[in-house]
């Protein structure tokens, strides 16, 4: 009897272990989607960028709805380190825009319903600077294009 009990047990330890290893890599595989979908937001995609996260967490077994779905698109005066350097260096000055997706949903393990929570965020360069050659250089551009 005592075998028995400890086999089921067993089994039910191996079984939670398996589950909860399975949502640790959906869980990783859609955070992935959701730091790939940063790169395509704009303030006329939000729409169409919930409804490609829900369509890939359907595939991944996720029910997830476009209102579990937070994106925020907005200025922001942070910078790349590239753009500090470059900033610096050449005086001028660059227009940015911060996205952050952030999605709350329920996975269930044995039944026990566990909330997650994915935030990402990406800065986004939307201008860049543009400096004025000096009028020497303009003079001599003129003359060259003649």
């Amino acid at each position: 009897m005592k075998g028995m009990i400890a086999l089921v047990v067993a089994l039910l330890i191996g079984y939670a272990g398996f589950t909860a290893m399975k949502q640790f890599k959906t869980n990783g595989d859609f955070t992935e989607r959701v730091i790939h979908e940063l790169n395509f937001v704009d303030e006329n995609s939000m729409d169409t960028a919930k409804q490609d996260l829900v369509n890939e967490a359907k595939k991944l077994g996720i029910d997830l709805k476009p209102d579990d779905i937070s994106i925020r698109y907005e200025d922001t005066e942070q910078r790349t380190e590239a753009q500090h350097l470059v900033g610096n260096k050449l005086d001028v000055t660059f227009v940015n825009k911060l996205v952050t997706i952030t999605v709350d949903y329920v996975q269930p393990i044995l039944g026990i319903p566990f909330h997650k929570e994915i935030t990402e965020s990406h800065i986004r360069q939307i201008q860049a600077p543009r400096k004025e050659p000096s009028p020497e250089m303009k003079q001599l551009l003129d003359s060259g294009a003649q």
